[in-house]
């Protein structure tokens, strides 16, 4: 009889889990705490060492080719891999076409945000030259005032 039941002070599990019948398949969450101290314990062990957080690169596709090899002749019929032939090269060509509108769009997008941080930095040069011109003019007539 004492080797039939568990007990929780032995280390093992505790009786509500003996007669549990559903699984819980959700991690638990000591796990997840212990594995991200982990980490981090990693991490600040090697605090001078530099984290690479680089950025994502952008897909890069080759460019179509110069001689196509599998040139369809006049007199040959249409066979049963043309379709699968096609629609890859059809694929292709679209996301090279969908990567150069990208492109095009983010340098516009970046030409735009100069544009805009240059007009921003005129407009806070004459603000401030306008407050700099008032600030000489009293100056001057605190100046001629004081002569007097």
């Amino acid at each position: 009889m004492a080797g039939d039941k568990r007990h929780a002070d032995d280390g093992s599990d505790t009786e509500e889990q003996l007669t549990s019948t559903t699984v819980d398949t959700r991690p638990k969450v000591s796990k997840l705490v212990s594995k991200q101290r982990s980490q981090v314990e990693y991490l600040m062990k090697n605090i001078d060492k530099p984290i690479d957080i680089s950025t994502p690169k952008k897909p890069m596709l080759r460019p179509p080719p110069d001689i196509v090899l599998n040139v369809r002749g006049s007199s040959a019929g249409a066979g049963s891999s043309d379709f699968s032939i096609y629609r890859d090269l059809r694929r292709k060509e679209n996301l090279r076409v969908k990567l150069m509108e990208s492109d095009a769009a983010q340098d516009s997008a970046k030409d735009k945000f100069i544009d805009e941080i240059d007009l921003l930095k005129q407009k806070d040069e004459e603000r401030t030259a306008k407050n700099r011109a008032k600030r000489q003019k009293r100056k001057n007539k605190n100046k001629f005032v004081k002569e007097k």
